[in-house]
């Protein structure tokens, strides 16, 4: 699709130029000054036209390899020129430019050669990012005549966060077996826990019939594992930091915990509180739904950190261990991990950026807490002995 463009200055000083000459070869009866009027006029005419056929007649693709990639990852940009001014090399005539339009999925991108048709991108911003259309300009080296067009080809480029892998969870860790009755609300084989009302997206294979025709509505069985394993987490990433490289170490500490425990196969759910807040229940969360899940998180979010964690707490099924990562400060955290642990159900706490400052007293409220200054530290952060003692 072609986005047209009038006359550029000099094709119309040109042409007016070439009307004067025509003008005065009159008055003057000079042949001379009549011919270069009428080139003068003819110039700027075909130069555009011929401009605006080239335009009309190349098309421009654009390939993204690979379309998916971890944040820090290089990615290849590709635009494919074609059409009948290319096999005719009239686009080496003229000045032909391209623009791969990469938007707010650029990162760090080198400057454009003219005539270049790769770029090579050295990291991406993590995001679910959908690009602008690439754009192809052309014009002759005269400057008379310019016209630009937009092409297409891949538009969409998924950016998920780091996840490294861990081999062992210290955080929750060194309560096991002396917190609460481990549950598996909607997981696997066990023994009957409870029942509790039945809430949208249950199983029918978890459906309590009997209680369900005594009660009059629909009851739903919660089990919990036969040999006291079968540990249940919640990964709980605050979204309301503003954006910058310390929301990006909660969210990827966030991935690491949520990766490990699929890993593992323990029932974990997933919850963030950005600008568009997502939640997958505890005992349905999948790792390609978890990372789908955190690379759509946008920074900003309006709901306060302490108030998600009290549901998770108070929720008709609570999940044995709440993993929090965040990077902004909230006062109300602390007595929010105070009513979690009065109800039974463990907090630990990943801090990164400004975050790191209420280590003490998440600490003192009874989370395990771990520090994250930097990427290289997050595996270690999340795997130390004893994660509390870091910061008492």
């Amino acid at each position: 699709m072609s986005a047209r463009e009038g006359p550029p200055g000099r094709a119309l000083g040109l042409a007016a130029a070439g009307v004067a000459a025509l003008i005065a070869s009159q008055g003057f009866g000079t042949a001379p000054l009549a011919v270069l009027g009428a080139g003068l006029v003819a110039l700027p005419v075909l130069v555009t036209a011929l401009v605006w056929a080239v335009a009309s007649g190349l098309h421009v693709r654009r390939r993204i390899e690979p379309a998916r990639l971890r944040a820090g990852e290089r990615y290849g940009v590709a635009l494919d020129l074609t059409g009948w001014p290319a096999r005719m090399g009239l686009d080496r005539l003229l000045d032909v430019s391209l623009d791969p339009a990469l938007g707010g999925a650029a990162g760090p991108v080198p400057p454009a050669r003219r005539g270049a048709r790769s770029w090579v991108v050295r990291s991406a911003p993590r995001g679910d990012h959908r690009l602008p259309p690439p754009r192809l300009r052309v014009a002759d080296p005269f400057g008379v005549a310019r016209r630009s067009s937009r092409g297409d080809g891949d538009d969409v480029l998924v950016v998920a966060p780091q996840a490294p892998a861990i081999e062992r969870l210290a955080l929750g860790a060194r309560r096991d077996g002396r917190g609460p009755r481990r549950r598996l609300p909607l997981a696997g084989f066990g023994e009957l826990d409870r029942v509790r009302d039945y809430q949208h997206g249950d199983p029918l294979s978890r459906i309590h019939w009997a209680q369900t025709a005594k009660r009059g509505r629909l009851q739903t069985k919660v089990l919990r594992a036969a040999d006291g394993s079968g540990r249940t987490v919640m990964v709980l990433v605050d979204g309301s930091a503003p954006a910058g490289d310390a929301l990006e170490l909660a969210v990827s500490a966030g991935a690491a915990v949520a990766r490990h425990a699929a890993d593992r196969g323990e029932p974990f759910g997933l919850a963030h509180t950005g600008r568009r807040p997502a939640r997958i229940p505890v005992g349905r969360g999948t790792w390609p739904a978890a990372e789908t899940a955190l690379t759509r998180l946008q920074p900003g979010g309006e709901r306060q950190l302490s108030l998600a964690l009290r549901a998770e707490a108070t929720a008709p099924d609570p999940p044995d261990l709440v993993v929090v990562a965040t990077s902004a400060g909230d006062p109300a955290l602390a007595a929010a991990v105070s009513q979690a642990l009065g109800l039974g159900v463990l907090v630990a706490a990943v801090l990164a950026g400004p975050a790191a400052a209420a280590a003490g007293d998440l600490a003192l409220a009874g989370a395990d807490v771990a520090i994250v200054g930097g990427p290289d530290d997050l595996v270690g952060a999340l795997s130390a002995a004893d994660a509390r003692a870091r910061v008492s």
